[in-house]
């Protein structure tokens, strides 16, 4: 087909540039927009450039600390970690130090109700009580701890049951994910 006039040329292009803004605005109808309505700052231009980019997988962090199990307060010079994840993805990778030395940890997912964990991913700490994990995990939300690997029982990814309970031994999250609070989860750079 040849398209002979400024005007055809322009419809052609027009038309798969209408068909993207109807499905942005079929996307973003919802949170307060009633279907079919394109918000008023939406554009043709910006559906383009939106469509073009890929989604943002932004890097989140959480923290973990040894806590005293009396008071649930850190204990300043006591073991940390950081879990850097992409809630996106999944991916994930914890750092920790100030760990028992050679000895073996999992880090694990719990949920309150009902009360059940998952293991999340296991390894055993270096001579001088440094651990690095990495993977990948489906849920960021609720508590994560890294405990004594000898404290519960089960394989990375299913179900664990703690069989003993050494919280001087473990790291728990500065605060539960997913759940508001006047502490937001901060983005890594």
């Amino acid at each position: 087909m040849r398209l002979s006039t400024a005007r055809d040329r322009s419809r052609c292009l027009l038309l798969p540039l209408a068909l993207l803004l109807a499905m942005t605005t079929f996307a973003c109808a919802g949170v307060g927009e009633p279907a079919g309505r394109v918000p008023a700052k939406a554009s043709a231009k910006s559906a383009v450039k939106a469509a073009a980019k890929p989604p943002v997988t932004r890097k989140r962090k959480l923290l973990l600390f040894a806590k005293n199990p009396a008071t649930w307060s850190i204990v300043k010079g006591g073991g940390s970690g950081k879990v850097i994840y992409r809630e996106a993805t999944g991916d994930f990778t914890l750092n920790a130090a100030e760990l028992i030395p050679r000895s073996p940890y999992a880090l694990v997912r719990l949920v309150d109700a009902p009360p059940r964990s998952e293991i999340v991913a296991r390894g055993t700490s270096d001579e001088h009580g440094r651990l690095e994990l990495s993977g990948n995990w489906r849920t960021w939300r609720n508590k994560f701890w890294l405990v004594s690997g000898e404290d519960v029982a089960g394989s990375v990814g299913g179900a664990g049951t703690l069989r003993a309970w050494r919280p001087e031994r473990y790291l728990f999250e500065e605060k539960p994910l997913g759940i508001a609070c006047a502490c937001p989860e901060p983005d890594e750079p």
